[in-house]
């Protein structure tokens, strides 16, 4: 398919070409919607080499045979949106898990390319730093989607049915965050909603077993020193995890 231009104001990479991200039917590089065929897709704005080897997820409610939702491309790691969502419900959406669905699934059209620190509007500083590490970048939505025909794709949501090319499925239950990691299982354990959001994530789908506690482990909080005590002296630092 002939390449079609860039979206103004993003920089399209030496030799990367739009019509690399069309999606032929049975490719690994886009998902599978809700009957199970894939639907070809092509993006017409280009996307960075390196988010082609992003981790897929969706973002879904459940419904009475499973759960319906919206594409996420970009990074779908628990340790990176389960921080978000949690954050997202307990600030920005004042704890209204349907508003948060409307917002995350009902009012997109075809998906999104990345979410982002606005789900944290309304979250104390302390806890936005801590969750962003002071990077502030919007969510953005997937735009110029089309057939492989050329013809403008309509919206249509992935369901249970139409997970094979994702890794990660987040659910929004009235009682927490339904994880599955794809990869390893079709169910997944349930995070509370009243998780702290700076919790330690385990990022492995074959440790998120539906029927198991969720590997997330609480921050641990700053023993209180005693006036008269003396001063320990301090713990080799950790190198950062990557």
């Amino acid at each position: 398919m002939e390449a079609r231009p860039a979206d103004p104001g993003h920089h399209t990479t030496p030799d990367h070409r739009a019509d690399q991200h069309t999606w032929p039917r049975h490719s690994p590089a886009g998902p599978r919607l809700g009957s199970g065929a894939a639907r070809p897709l092509a993006l017409t704005r280009p996307i960075p080499q390196e988010t082609c080897l992003s981790t897929h997820a969706v973002i879904a409610r459940p419904t009475a045979d499973g759960y319906a939702g919206m594409y996420i491309h970009f990074d779908g790691y628990p340790d990176s949106k389960l921080p978000l969502l949690l954050a997202a419900y307990q600030h920005r959406f004042a704890g209204d898990v349907e508003a948060m669905a409307r917002h995350l699934i009902d009012e997109v059209h075809h998906g999104w390319e990345e979410l982002g620190a606005d789900l944290l509007d309304g979250a104390p500083a302390t806890l936005r730093r801590s969750l962003t590490g002071g990077e502030e970048y919007p969510s953005r939505q997937l735009t110029n989607v089309y057939n492989t025909d050329g013809t403008p794709a309509e919206r249509e949501l992935i369901t249970q049915d139409g997970t094979e090319d994702l890794e990660w499925a987040y659910v929004l239950h009235e009682s927490g965050i339904e994880v599955i990691g794809l990869l390893a299982y079709d169910r997944g354990p349930v995070v509370g909603w009243g998780t702290d959001p700076r919790s330690r994530i385990v990022a492995d789908p074959s440790v998120w077993n539906p029927d198991s506690s969720a590997p997330v482990v609480p921050p641990r909080t700053a023993p209180r020193l005693s006036a008269t005590a003396p001063a320990s002296a301090p713990a080799p630092r950790k190198g950062a995890r990557r």
